[in-house]
């Protein structure tokens, strides 16, 4: 089966988009797929070994699409040329099935007299998301909700496939538009052997550390976090990641909290090393909110990294995560909101390291159900799948 996956963002790059492609074609190979990866061209010294930690498997090929928005020294912001590219690559290109995540870009699919089936992998339902972040939409607001509505609503109806991460969004987007699509739930995965190279450290530290790692955006809950941690007794809070604007806020939040001397901020972590610094902690925590996006629609590729390393984890109570920790088994969860309920779940581990040791054992071992191949399983299934019944 030879798939192409087409996206506007050059990759490899370390952001969470293009470290989640590029980890999906990986696997893809590696479960039998020739795959060819077409994006506009990475930034100079992007190499993919910085992200997966090994070379990328022999039966994916890289192709680079023109791109405009490369040049600096022209003033454009549009993709339709990178667009206009991957219509002629896909055209020009005999492939089993082409998998895509860009709204835009799968119009532009769509305009083909003949193409493979497209599949079109979602990670929230737009419209939704975009109304919760505008509560009172002015004019300008309202026109581009509407917009975008069209546009997402036309594309679920006219893939041939949907992939999405969580039963709660495939089921959000048929009630949102009615569509009839074939779905499949695909949740994101985890590199199960570079988890398996980190150093483990022979005890806690004193004070314990406790660390949050993935992005700053403000649906990840991380106010919430912050809130908790003055009724946590005797630890430090480590976050990873963020922009250094976010992580000002946080500071000034952390500061007003009377907490800033608990807390370290490690700023943006080599892809390759994402796993020692998860290896280097004692509780890690994903406090999410209670949005769609937070609650519903995420397939947090952090949660599956702390797993696969063995440690013990406090999250948030919502349904997208409940999908993936059993509380009590594998992990503990806590109120969304609720910095309160957060505190008493991490203060619970604190006291009770047996406790802690056990889940984060039980953990590690339903990481195995969210590996990368086992992702590209699904999806190379439902590819296969919708190939059948388009010949029948």
């Amino acid at each position: 089966m030879h798939l192409l996956y087409i996206d506007p963002h050059p990759v490899p790059d370390v952001c969470p988009e293009a470290m989640q492609i590029l980890q999906t074609v990986d696997a893809l190979a590696e479960v039998g797929c020739r795959v060819t990866l077409a994006t506009p061209a990475p930034a100079a010294g992007r190499r993919c070994e910085e992200v997966l930690g090994r070379p990328l498997h022999a039966n994916v090929e890289c192709v680079h699409l023109k791109d405009l928005r490369a040049h600096r020294w022209l003033p454009i912001r549009s993709g339709k040329f990178f667009y206009r590219a991957a219509a002629r690559f896909v055209a020009a290109t005999p492939a089993d099935g082409v998998l895509v995540r860009n709204l835009k870009l799968a119009e532009a699919l769509f305009a083909l007299p003949q193409r493979p089936p497209l599949v079109f992998e979602t990670h929230e339902v737009f419209a939704r998301t975009y109304a919760e972040d505008h509560p009172a939409p002015g004019w300008r607001e309202r026109r581009k909700l509407a917009a975008l509505r069209r546009r997402e609503g036309g594309v679920y109806a006219h893939s041939d496939g949907i992939a999405a991460l969580t039963p709660w969004l495939l089921d959000d987007l048929r009630a949102e538009y009615g569509v009839a699509t074939p779905g499949e739930v695909v949740p994101d995965g985890v590199d199960l052997s570079l988890a398996a190279t980190v150093t483990h450290k022979p005890a806690w530290s004193e004070p314990p550390v406790l660390l949050y790692l993935g992005s700053l955006h403000p649906w990840k809950g991380l106010d919430r976090l912050l809130a908790a941690l003055p009724q946590v007794a005797g630890a430090e809070l480590h976050i990873a990641g963020g922009p250094e604007a976010r992580i000002a806020e946080l500071r000034a939040q952390a500061t007003a909290l009377g907490i800033a001397d608990r807390l370290r901020f490690l700023g943006s972590v080599p892809p390759a090393q994402r796993f020692q610094t998860i290896a280097d902690a004692d509780i890690c925590l994903l406090p999410l909110s209670d949005t769609s996006i937070g609650s519903r629609y995420t397939s947090p590729l952090k949660l599956f990294e702390y797993m696969a390393v063995g440690k013990p984890i406090v999250a948030a109570d919502v349904p997208a995560l409940q999908l993936v920790l059993r509380d009590g088994e594998d992990g503990l969860l806590a109120a969304v909101d609720d910095p309160a309920a957060l505190a008493r779940q991490i203060n619970r581990l604190l006291a009770d390291r047996g406790l802690a040791a056990r889940l984060g054992a039980a953990a590690q071992a339903r990481a195995h159900t969210y590996s990368w191949p086992a992702r590209a399983t699904l999806l190379r299934d439902f590819f296969a799948r919708l190939a059948t019944e388009r010949g029948q």
